[in-house]
């Protein structure tokens, strides 16, 4: 007697389940109640403690705006310490001096006995006008520059005959000495087309 109350039951839930419209709605509603686990499980562990995490957010003090750095005109001493640094690192000449021109985030880790052996991070390029190349202000601030200099190769080597390079200097403050920080060439390698 058993058997047969249960039979009725399992055809219903199996005739329930054979409709394409309550098919439907039982996505529906397993789909609701697990929209509603992932909040909880958001609300409660990932973000416990936060309820209330912005009492009192209103402030009397002034805010604080962004003002634009003030540009400044490139100085003598700059332009000496870029040529200084074109004549020796980048020449590979008189290395003990051209350590003291680099700022660290050129040099690195560098010690002086390292950088004295010439492998150091500068791209060498042995030029005919450094004493003379002209520098163009990419920008100037009171304690960063970006300058572009176009230097041309000595003759028999096997550079390009001219080459286009960015020198980036730095310093801590407004007082402290102007370092090199960064040293790249604008060119790039050209890309070759696509035979068909």
């Amino acid at each position: 007697m058993a058997q047969a109350s249960r039979q009725p039951a399992a055809s219903r839930v199996s005739g329930l389940l054979a409709s394409p419209r309550n098919q439907r709605r039982l996505l529906w509603l397993s789909g609701g109640v697990l929209l509603a686990g992932i909040a909880a499980f958001v609300s409660l562990v990932l973000m416990r403690g936060t309820g209330n995490s912005f009492p009192d957010t209103i402030s009397n003090k002034p805010a604080t705006l962004y003002h634009p750095e003030k540009t400044v005109p490139v100085t003598k001493e700059q332009i000496g310490l870029a040529r200084r640094f074109i004549e020796t690192a980048v020449a590979r000449k008189n290395l003990d001096v051209a350590y003291t021109l680099v700022h660290a985030d050129l040099k690195g880790a560098l010690t002086r006995r390292q950088w004295d052996t010439g492998n150091i991070p500068v791209i060498t390029y042995e030029a005919q006008n450094a004493q003379t190349a002209a520098f163009t202000v990419d920008y100037s601030y009171a304690t960063s520059a970006l300058l572009e200099v176009d230097l041309v190769a000595r003759p028999h080597t096997e550079t390009r005959p001219h080459l286009l390079f960015y020198l980036g200097l730095k310093r801590a403050s407004k007082n402290a000495p102007w370092l090199v920080n960064y040293w790249q060439p604008h060119w790039r390698p050209p890309v070759p087309m696509a035979v068909h």
